[in-house]
């Protein structure tokens, strides 16, 4: 393999190590839920807009919400569903219900089949104490921004979560709500064990769907791999739903045998499935490259080596900015040569490039 100097533009290293990263996120997700602990610990709860889709990140947010419900609420929501249910249906069922609606980067107008069902609970539920869990908010028409204020200012109770400071400032300057900075919810997992020993040098885990750059597959080195994560296996919805019969009907429980305990599970489940999917494929790797948010999250969480770069409207540094997740082994390129030379730095450095 030919020695490359990372370039300067490749920001170095920081300090503090993965598990402080991890914990200091963790702390800030507590502060910043704290108000809302009353009420959710008074009543029931929704969970809203289920991302059943293989992408992986999504599913680790989910089973990051889960985490940190099951810690610090002690129940299951009482309702759960997806953004194909209708929203007469799901209101009728969430009457007296506090609505928490899914984070991510779906906040605005790139992604409108969540757009629009989030607008569509909100407006249908004006009165509802709404929480939004931690979204980074992009709109690329401003009129699509009005729209949405004109949706959420009736809402006299939403409290909005936003991932990194341009989403604040958007968000503070554009919406009547309450604005809260978080980090994403995948933190929640805590620290993670990778799945596998590594047998590749470098994955290149990178975006092929609209929020991508144009990172086109190429010829790679010699235990290289460049690859995505949005497709489910084979048959998963099919094992997971008779999983969820037969786990109801062996528990002997009347609670375990209800609808939303068999829904609950199923939701859950797929989730796990599609995280540990992830991990799998990031395990693989002695480093990452990636301009994936949750390959990086997920890459800390494993304290595995990687280098960042950004989607089209620079979501992964913004994220990374607002709450300092650099770490002694993550590096942030501003083009994917630039990653490239830094990966191919860090292997010669670590002595295990493949001959």
């Amino acid at each position: 393999m030919t020695s490359l100097t990372p370039t300067a533009t490749v920001a170095p290293a920081t300090a503090q190590t993965h598990l402080q990263v991890i914990s200091r996120l963790q702390g800030l997700i507590d502060q910043a839920l704290s108000p809302s602990l009353h009420t959710l610990r008074a009543g029931p709860y929704a969970l809203l807009d289920y991302p059943d889709y293989g992408n992986v990140g999504d599913s680790a947010i989910w089973a990051g919400q889960i985490a940190w419900l099951a810690k610090n609420i002690g129940k299951p929501a009482s309702y759960l569903t997806d953004v194909y249910a209708p929203v007469a249906e799901v209101s009728s069922n969430v009457t007296s219900h506090t609505l928490l609606i899914q984070g991510g980067g779906n906040f605005g107008d790139l992604w409108p089949d969540n757009q629009d069902f989030r607008e569509a609970i909100i407006a249908a539920n004006p009165a509802s104490t709404i929480l939004q869990f931690p979204q980074s908010i992009h709109y690329d028409n401003p009129a699509n921004l009005s729209a949405t204020a004109r949706i959420l200012k009736p809402a006299k109770h939403l409290r909005l979560l936003v991932r990194d400071h341009e989403s604040y400032a958007l968000a503070t300057q554009a919406f009547d709500c309450d604005v809260t900075l978080c980090p994403d919810m995948a933190f929640a997992l805590g620290p993670l064990q990778r799945l596998g020993a590594p047998d590749l040098d470098v994955l290149l885990l990178m975006r092929t769907d609209k929020e991508g750059v144009g990172h086109l597959p190429q010829s790679w080195p010699k235990g290289w791999k460049q690859d995505d994560w949005l497709e489910d296996t084979p048959n998963m919805h099919r094992d997971v739903l008779r999983d969820s019969r037969i786990k109801a009907v062996m528990s002997l429980s009347p609670a375990r045998m209800s609808r939303i305990a068999r829904r609950n599970y199923y939701y859950n489940q797929l989730a796990e499935r599609r995280v540990t999917r992830g991990l799998k494929q990031l395990s693989r790797a002695r480093f990452v490259i990636t301009d994936r948010l949750h390959v990086h999250i997920l890459s800390t969480l494993l304290g595995l080596p990687h280098c960042f770069l950004d989607n089209h409207y620079g979501k992964i540094s913004r994220f990374s900015a607002a709450f300092s997740t650099r770490w002694s082994d993550s590096y942030q390129a501003k083009t994917l040569p630039e990653a490239v030379a830094c990966a191919q730095a860090w292997l010669e450095r670590a002595g295990t490039v493949q001959s």
